[in-house]
C-alpha cells in the first residue's frame, strides 16, 4: 500500500523540522479521529500505540518505530514494524522539506506499508481511509504551524 502527499506551509523550514522530527509533537497534529501514545526508547526508537480512526479496527495496534535517516532540517525517514490479528505490519516512510522562501516550506511525504496475515487482502479497502487520515493530519499540522508562525511574528 502506497500513500503520499505534499503541502506548502507558511512557516520556516526550521519550525516545520522541529515539529516533524519530534514524534510526540508531530502526533499532536493527528486530526483523523484516531489517537497515538508514544514511548521513547532512545533517540531513534519509539513504541507507538495507535487507535485507528473511525473504528476501522476495534483495537489498539502497537508498532515499533525506528528513525532510519535524519538529515536536519530537510529529511526524516523511519520504519515501522508490528503485528495485528496475527499478521505482520511493516512500513517505511519519509518526509522531505524544501525551503521555498524564508517563511514558506514544502513538505513532501511518502509511506509504503505491507499488511500480512488476515489483513493482507484488505490493503485496497483501507488505503483510501488511511490516505484521508494522513491528508487530514498534514492539514492540521499546516494549520498549527502557520498559527505558530504568525504568533511568533
Amino acid at each position: 500500500m502506497h500513500l503520499s502527499g505534499e503541502t506548502e506551509i507558511a512557516a520556516t523550514r526550521q519550525r516545520v523540522w522541529e515539529t516533524i522530527s519530534n514524534p510526540n509533537r508531530a502526533a499532536e497534529s493527528n486530526s483523523s479521529g484516531g489517537s497515538a501514545q508514544i514511548e521513547k526508547i532512545d533517540d531513534r526508537h519509539y513504541r507507538v500505540t495507535v487507535s485507528p480512526p473511525g473504528g476501522m479496527m476495534p483495537m489498539n495496534v502497537t508498532l515499533d518505530l525506528e528513525i532510519t535517516d535524519l538529515d536536519a532540517p530537510s529529511r526524516i525517514a523511519a520504519t515501522i514494524t508490528g503485528s495485528l490479528m496475527g499478521g505482520p505490519i511493516n512500513g517505511t516512510g519519509s518526509i522531505d522539506l524544501a525551503e521555498l522562501a524564508p517563511k514558506q516550506t514544502r513538505a513532501t511525504w511518502v509511506a509504503d506499508a505491507t499488511l500480512g496475515g488476515l489483513l493482507g487482502g484488505f490493503d485496497a479497502m483501507i488505503q483510501g481511509p488511511l490516505q484521508n487520515a494522513a491528508d487530514q493530519s498534514f492539514a492540521a499540522l499546516k494549520e498549527r504551524l502557520e498559527a505558530e508562525e504568525v504568533a511568533a511574528g
